[in-house]
């Protein structure tokens, strides 16, 4: 029968315990001190901190914007609403029927007859009959 020795592990991770001195093994174990480790983390830790309260100042400015997004669409609505109103109301005055009616409230009336006026020739009189022929071209 054959025997195979293993060989020592060359990448394997230094153990606490080790079956020979324990100078050895605590001399190739090379740990931080936890304070050190302390002071290295606690930039990570901050830079966390401050993702975070900016994320919330984000999330809360947005928030205050939507309010302001959702009012600002309500009164755009009532706007609307109004202006649709008043429109309805500016046609509806505008009518024949209502001009009709304001001017009986104002007593006028209609003529009874009709008549053609046309207006009277430019008297010879006038000193800018020349000139408006001049201009006309004639």
């Amino acid at each position: 029968m054959t025997t195979i020795a293993a060989e020592p592990r060359r990448w394997a991770l230094p153990l606490p315990f080790e079956e020979g001195d324990p100078t050895v093994a605590t001399s190739r174990r090379t740990a931080l001190p936890r304070s050190l480790v302390a002071w290295l983390l606690l930039p990570a830790l901050a830079a966390l901190v401050c993702v975070g309260v900016l994320y919330a100042a984000q999330t809360a400015q947005a928030t205050a914007l939507t309010y302001q997004i959702a009012s600002l669409r309500a009164a755009k609505a009532q706007l609307l609403a109004t202006q649709d109103q008043q429109l309805q109301q500016l046609q509806q005055l505008q009518s024949a029927g209502q001009v009709a009616a304001s001017a009986g409230h104002l007593g006028m009336t209609p003529p009874p007859t009709w008549t053609v006026v046309s207006p009277p020739p430019a008297a010879a009189s006038d000193p800018l009959t020349p000139v408006i022929i001049a201009l006309r071209g004639g």
